[in-house]
């Protein structure tokens, strides 16, 4: 038996939204490496072994492993999310912190945090859906593009400037320990709400709905 596309793009969104917690935003593209190197491993491995009885739970404990070798070799030359620093930089409090945020309840504080993000002010409105279907819903860039009609090359650029933003922006890099990232104090009521509107349309018109 194969795993299904449907196992690892749940499960990208929620390594994602974790990783990003612990990295940074402004770490998206090393929490995505950690995400493809936990897949790859994933297919070397269960083409081996078999796919395991909690394929989810592999993948998820896969993930946390490479986060905190990651950690251990970079927090003195990368700046990782500012509100867990102390926490990150001592073997006493390393391990529980990662271990805490990768749970079940707190990735899907996470998975909120990440769309928020997403609809970040600086952001342009037409690349916050792309960038959630890309991000949290583990969409190629074709898919995208197919949900959206329009280019592959078009909406590949689109989802990189938006990632570029993101990743730049101070409202996000140094946000507080418990506000939703890229979000003002009052929230962004009327940008979420697009985006959730927007979301199931293209999901639908792609023909996945999970």
């Amino acid at each position: 038996m194969e795993p299904g596309d449907h196992l690892f793009r749940r499960e990208s969104g929620r390594m994602i939204a974790a990783l990003t917690r612990i990295f940074g935003v402004h770490n998206l593209a090393l929490a995505e490496d950690v995400v493809q190197d936990a897949f790859c491993r994933a297919l070397e491995v269960w083409r081996i072994r078999g796919i395991p009885e909690n394929p989810s739970a592999w993948l998820m404990a896969t993930a946390k492993n490479a986060a905190l070798d990651v950690l251990r070799r970079q927090r003195t030359a990368r700046a990782f999310a500012p509100e867990l620093g102390r926490f990150l930089e001592s073997e006493w409090t390393l391990a529980p912190v990662v271990e805490e945020l990768f749970s079940t309840g707190v990735i899907k504080d996470d998975l909120l945090r990440m769309m928020f993000s997403c609809c970040h002010p600086q952001l342009q409105k037409a690349a916050q859906v792309p960038l959630i279907l890309h991000i949290l819903c583990g969409f190629g860039v074709g898919e995208v593009a197919s949900a959206f009609v329009s280019t592959h090359a078009a909406t590949e650029k689109r989802i990189t400037r938006a990632k570029k933003v993101l990743a730049r922006s101070q409202a996000v890099r140094h946000c507080r320990a418990g506000r939703f990232l890229g979000a003002p104090p009052s929230g962004p009521p009327g940008a979420l709400l697009a985006v959730q509107r927007g979301l199931p349309r293209c999901v639908l018109r792609d023909g996945r709905t999970g």
